[in-house]
């Protein structure tokens, strides 16, 4: 099953851009003792270096509908580097998908 869950996670998350060229991307997701937990690739093209890189995720049931959030702070990226980051929640609810995006940076 978690297998499932990882592969629905990680395609419905696929790459968002925000303001530029910063995308985030799901690498891997697990449920595990009410945590799910998804991994996180961030990836700079901005040309310079970015700070403060926040990133919110939603978790969402199999209806798609949001179970609840988390962000991730990502405090700099070099200019074409990536870093990776986790989003997590403590729930009792069975997440599905998780939509991620860059709300904002430096």
């Amino acid at each position: 099953m978690k297998y499932a869950v990882f592969s629905l996670a990680f395609l419905t998350a696929g790459q968002v851009i925000a303001g530029g060229d910063i995308s985030v991307s799901v690498e891997n997701f697990t449920q595990e003792h009410r945590v799910a937990k998804a991994v996180l690739k961030v990836t700079n093209n901005l040309g310079k270096p970015a700070n403060n890189v926040f990133v919110d995720c939603a978790f969402l049931n199999k209806e798609k509908k949001a179970v609840d959030v988390s962000s991730a702070l990502i405090e700099k990226i070099s200019t074409n580097d990536h870093a990776y980051d986790k989003a997590s929640i403590v729930t009792d609810h069975d997440v599905q998908y998780i939509e991620c995006r860059v709300a904002k940076f430096d």
